[in-house]
């Protein structure tokens, strides 16, 4: 099997157009002792399979999109969170299916319309909990002060420290995949699957 990932979490090839997620976590570094699976730092070569073969042109953004989900698994309990991804997106499929929050959707975080509905429901009219979807910067821009970002994948652009310290922001990445995908059914990771393709 050859295999992508920054991580533990990998993307390893079965057939010449299918793919699927492994687990590489030794469960013995330190790193796994405190649960923190996906920064490994002894992966295994083969990697324990997490889910059903996918297209492979779909992949890597499901990757990305578990990885997103695993950050804010790991955000503090909030009533609303913004997820910068379309509301028909692989991101936003999973993260309906593990978040008890309120969630609003929105490929752009300047959008109007979210802005009307974070008024609403939010006493600053931003969120507490922001899942960016590689545009790091602006979700730092959108979130509240004080509030959290979660970063999951790939990051396009960056934060500088002034900001993060300005805003009194924090970062928030994912740690443990693997148990995030025990909590999605197979008919969520298909829609999931499915919404990606």
């Amino acid at each position: 099997m050859s295999s992508t990932s920054e991580r533990s979490l990998a993307v390893a090839g079965v057939r010449h157009a299918a793919a699927v997620l492994v687990d590489a976590a030794c469960d013995v570094c330190a790193a796994c002792a405190a649960g923190a699976r996906l920064h490994c730092t002894r992966p295994l070569v083969e990697g324990r399979q997490l889910t059903a073969p996918m297209p492979r042109v779909v992949a890597e953004e499901m990757l990305e999109a578990v990885t997103a989900v695993a950050a804010l698994v790991e955000a503090p309990p909030v009533g609303t969170v913004v997820v910068a991804a379309p509301a028909d997106s692989s991101l936003a499929v999973l993260v309906r299916a593990v978040s008890p929050s309120r969630v609003l959707f929105a490929a752009d975080l300047r959008d109007e319309a979210l802005r009307a509905d974070l008024g609403r429901l939010e006493s600053s009219g931003r969120a507490r909990v922001v899942v960016a979807s590689g545009d790091v910067r602006a979700a730092v821009r959108a979130v509240r002060r004080g509030g959290h970002v979660c970063v999951g994948g790939s990051v396009l652009h960056a934060p500088s420290v002034t900001e993060l310290v300005q805003r009194e922001v924090s970062l928030v990445a994912p740690l443990d995949a693997a148990a995030v995908l025990g909590r999605v059914s197979t008919q969520v990771w298909s829609a999931a699957v499915a919404a990606a393709a």
